[in-house]
């Protein structure tokens, strides 16, 4: 079952719906004169390769669930109408746990020995990986945060660093775990060999245990494992394309990009990832670009982790344009599901990544107790955490409650999911400084240089006009639109064609939309 809150019924749904398409009030889009506010250039910049989030850990806790209910999630993020759409979805290998305290931090794994596998190990996780395919997501990524203990120089899946002996076993091992599901018609576009190679994760006290998988791979090992691996694929005739290396932050890329980067071998690596838990600014973060594609010979950096933010002054709570950093916080509402909204306009437009993830899809991080606290679910509060998009009851298994509660951030998600089809193109947008609120992206159809979509969002809380135009006076003629404000979720709204050379944006406070055309 899936939680809606009291304001938000589908009853209400429709009324709302039929309102905006009989009402022109603060939600309309119109095609009216009006000041510029936003210019949709004709310089065009990155492709896009998906946009998604990822499935660790949840599976162990959703594999609890009732067959129903493991349905439900599965439709929730890959459905492309009547759920998210996402068009990535990243599945953990996990390593085996081995020196791991938390039981759904600690994924099972295939590997018995060097070619020996049992593939009914993870059923939890491969379930989704398998729905991921059978929805037919465009953009299936394997990541890895630990190799199997054999491989490991602590014989552990954390607080090791990987044996650089092992790296060609660790290729193979890799190479047969994708070449097991292509065989069984699951296509995985891409594999990830190290996440967060900075971090084994180890607390530094022998006598306690990890909180999760990690594995330290050095920067003078990581070329070599790009090189052998993208070569073991070659040789096993597997279409996956190798992304690395996806450092926590711009602190351990930026360093470290030069010691192995440039040592990859051309058309080794499909995309140099990065996360950004570092919350770095727009000048560092377009850093990250430049020095991705320099060093790489061109090839496109991708934004592959982020979760977990909270305002650096609490002065700015419910600014959505807040400085952010890390920090714990559960924000159902749209002042985090804008903040995310802003995270993924600096990533498009600055270090001009061409693919976006959020962390991890579902999370039990609610800070409070949902099953006897009606405000729980959507009333923020400092004790829980912004890493999933949706959330379910940590007690589950004692309440029995199943129910999920879908975040503004899993709506606004949608919004760029929905958008951007694989390979559409970004296209410049020019803001007049008057329009400091807004955050505008557009994007061109793939393999065309027709305009397909625009997302912009409203990052106050008063009602604002945006006015969009063409750099070439072309007609905007929109098709359809959605929006996502406080109150509605990714509800459609009515256009009226007044003009064809101006669209007018007629925002709620607090809102995001996305034109198709």
């Amino acid at each position: 079952m899936i939680y809606i809150p009291s304001w938000f019924s589908k009853r209400s749904w429709s009324l709302t719906s039929l309102r905006l398409r009989m009402s022109r009030l603060s939600v309309l889009l119109s095609l009216a004169g009006a000041a510029l506010g936003a210019v949709i250039t004709s310089t065009t910049r990155q492709p896009i390769y998906g946009i998604g989030a990822s499935g660790a850990w949840w599976p162990y806790d959703i594999a609890l669930f009732p067959e129903s209910s493991q349905a439900e999630v599965a439709r929730l993020l890959f459905d492309s109408e009547t759920g998210m759409g996402m068009t990535d979805y990243r599945y953990n290998l996990g390593g085996g746990g081995v020196g791991v305290g938390t039981f759904d931090r600690a994924p099972e794994t295939p590997y018995v020995s060097d070619g020996v596998y049992n593939f009914s190990a993870d059923h939890q996780g491969t379930y989704f990986l398998k729905q991921a395919a059978q929805y037919q997501v465009p953009i299936i990524t394997l990541f890895v945060n630990s190799a199997p203990t054999t491989m490991t120089n602590n014989s552990q899946n954390c607080g090791g660093t990987l044996i650089t002996e092992r790296i060609p076993a660790y290729a193979q091992y890799l190479t047969d775990v994708i070449s097991y599901w292509y065989d069984q018609g699951i296509n995985i576009t891409h594999v990830s060999p190290m996440n967060e190679p900075d971090n084994n994760f180890d607390d530094g006290d022998p006598t306690t245990l990890c909180g999760q998988e990690g594995m330290q791979v050095t920067p003078e090992q990581r070329a070599e494992v790009v090189n052998t691996l993208a070569a073991a694929l070659v040789n096993a005739s597997l279409p996956t394309k190798v992304i690395a290396d996806e450092s926590s932050s711009s602190g351990t890329f930026l360093p470290d990009a030069p010691v192995w980067l440039s040592d990859v071998s051309p058309g080794s690596l499909g995309g140099v990832a990065h996360h950004q838990y570092g919350f770095a600014n727009d000048s560092r973060v377009a850093e990250i670009g430049s020095v991705a594609r320099n060093l790489s010979g061109g090839v496109n950096p991708w934004f592959t982790e982020i979760c977990c933010y909270s305002e650096t002054n609490s002065s700015e709570a419910d600014d959505p344009l807040a400085t952010i950093g890390w920090g714990q916080s559960y924000d159902p509402t749209m002042v985090s599901g804008l903040r995310m909204a802003n995270l993924i306009w600096q990533s498009f437009t600055q270090a001009e990544d061409a693919h976006w993830d959020w962390w991890t899809t579902l999370s039990n991080g609610y800070g409070c107790t949902p099953n006897n606290d009606t405000s729980c679910a959507t009333t923020r509060n400092y004790e829980g955490w912004d890493d999933g998009i949706i959330y379910y009851d940590p007690n589950y298994a004692t309440t029995q409650n199943y129910n999920l509660t879908l975040t503004k951030r899993f709506y606004v998600l949608k919004h760029y999911a929905t958008a951007i089809p694989i390979g559409a193109t970004r296209v410049n947008v020019t803001t007049s400084a008057t329009e400091s609120s807004w955050r505008v992206v557009a994007f061109n159809a793939p393999g065309t240089g027709e305009l397909h979509s625009v997302v912009a969002f409203n990052g106050q809380h008063d009602a604002s006009t945006l006015t969009l135009t063409s750099e070439d006076g072309a007609s905007l003629s929109p098709s359809s639109a959605f929006m996502t404000d406080p109150e509605h979720d990714y509800v459609s709204v009515e256009l009226d064609a007044a003009s064809e050379k101006e669209l007018v944006i007629e925002a709620h406070a607090m809102s995001i939309y996305t034109i198709f055309f």
